[in-house]
């Protein structure tokens, strides 16, 4: 039997074609046909192989000693030495350096240390959508799921609220892709070479390794119970953190917990805008204190919006991986969007199912080493942004298009423009 040629597809690290739409239906051709596939880069790097299947996602991110982390987890370039050494962060270590990395600020994101936070959250929550509910049309990214996220990253991190809207624009410029319709004014007044040892690749980096140090200084003289102070005083290997660690892993934690929640706030509400059923049953459950149906809901909308479409792995030794021939040193993207929709784990993957039994979604990792650290924080922003919102309105409508985000490498939007109707009494 011949093989089954293979159609015209998306390719994977096509902004322009992300910034449009998710490509489903290539990734559903591919876990059909080619679940781990071979593809050429569109920019001339070397080629790579894409990761399609949920059980081979999860056998990847799994383990370290065959797929390590250490060549780069967010970009596809092939980076020196030095230039690695810049820009690592806890993501691009495996164990035991990043058990001991992350040992230094788990105690704040496990689930009893995320539940002091609830209150702050909800107030947090129902101050913004105060000012956002005066109108019926609501920019919803902007004004409420950008918002909630940040403010508490700086109540974990100690950092004064005034410094909010420059953690949201650091974050902007380090992790979106490139966009040529809208070339980024930084960049485009330094040569490649000034770019290479920047951390994330970008100057804004500098500006909020300035605001690290800072408060680095801070806690040094007057140490706190933040997460600050736990990366500046705390140890691994009986050592402090040297500067450059410390800068990377605070901006990692500010970056990572940020973008991940308010894409997947977007992405709910916007899922919700389609499914008004959905709507009046999670009011029901909210008026009758259903946590446990809430909590399930919020699973789903997770994993309808899988926030990060890949992390990169690398190849230690000559492997075989869903049918196919690895060499040591092969590039993969693990596509957690493709394994998110996979039809041999999720039943109708394609329904936005709100009481869905079986949803064990990758958006977050299912285990290993890399699991998501604030996967815990995040759920819960979720459910509380959610809820509360849903308890105050009529509906959602969209009043224009959602605008995406232009990436290949996180999913989310950048406007949401919705109707909320009527406060709900």
């Amino acid at each position: 039997m011949s093989p089954i040629e293979r159609p015209p597809l998306v390719h994977p690290c096509d902004t322009g074609a992300w910034s449009t739409a998710v490509p489903h239906d290539t990734f559903t051709w591919l876990r059909a046909n080619e679940p781990v596939s071979r593809w050429d880069d569109l920019e001339g790097r070397r080629g790579f192989w894409l990761v399609a299947h949920h059980a081979d996602v999860v056998a990847v991110t799994r383990d370290p000693e065959r797929f390590t982390s250490r060549f780069g987890v967010v970009d596809l370039d092939d980076h020196a030495d030095d230039e690695l050494d810049a820009r690592r962060t806890m993501l691009e270590e495996d164990p035991p350096r990043h058990t001991q990395l992350r040992r230094l600020v788990s105690d704040a994101f496990t689930p009893r240390a995320v539940r002091a936070y609830e209150g702050a959250i909800t107030l947090a929550t129902d101050a913004l959508l105060d000012d956002a509910l005066r109108d019926g049309t609501v920019e919803f990214v902007s004004s409420v799921a950008t918002k909630v996220p940040i403010r508490v990253l700086c109540d974990m991190l100690g950092v004064p609220h005034e410094h909010t809207d420059d953690l949201v624009e650091w974050g902007n410029w380090l992790l979106a892709a490139p966009d040529p319709d809208r070339p980024d004014p930084i960049l485009a007044t330094l040569s490649l070479d000034e770019r290479r040892l920047l951390p994330f690749g970008h100057p804004a980096s500098l500006e909020a390794f300035a605001l690290a140090d800072a408060l680095a200084d801070e806690r040094r003289a007057r140490p706190t119970d933040d997460v600050t102070s736990a990366l500046v005083n705390g140890l691994v290997d009986g050592e402090p953190l040297s500067a450059a660690e410390f800068r990377t892993m605070w901006l990692m934690l500010v970056i990572a917990g940020n973008e991940t929640t308010r894409h997947t706030l977007s992405l709910g509400l916007d899922a919700l805008g389609d499914h008004p059923e959905w709507v009046a049953r999670w009011q029901e459950a909210a008026a009758a204190g259903d946590r446990r149906w809430m909590e399930r809901a919020t699973e789903e909308v997770i994993r309808w919006a899988t926030p990060i479409n890949w992390h990169r792995r690398q190849v230690v030794a000559d492997t075989r991986l869903g049918g196919a021939d690895l060499r040591a040193g092969d590039k993969l993207l693990v596509s957690f969007t493709s394994a998110d929709r996979d039809e041999r784990v999720f039943d109708e993957p394609f329904r936005f199912d709100l009481e869905r039994e079986h949803n064990p979604q990758a958006a977050f990792g299912r285990g290993g080493p890399h699991f998501c650290l604030g996967a815990h924080l995040a759920r819960l922003e979720v459910r509380i942004v959610l809820t509360r919102l849903l308890q105050r309105i009529g509906g959602v409508r969209r009043v224009a298009p959602p605008v995406r985000l232009a990436s290949n490498h996180l999913n989310g939007l950048t406007r949401l423009d919705v109707d909320l109707g009527r406060p709900r009494n």
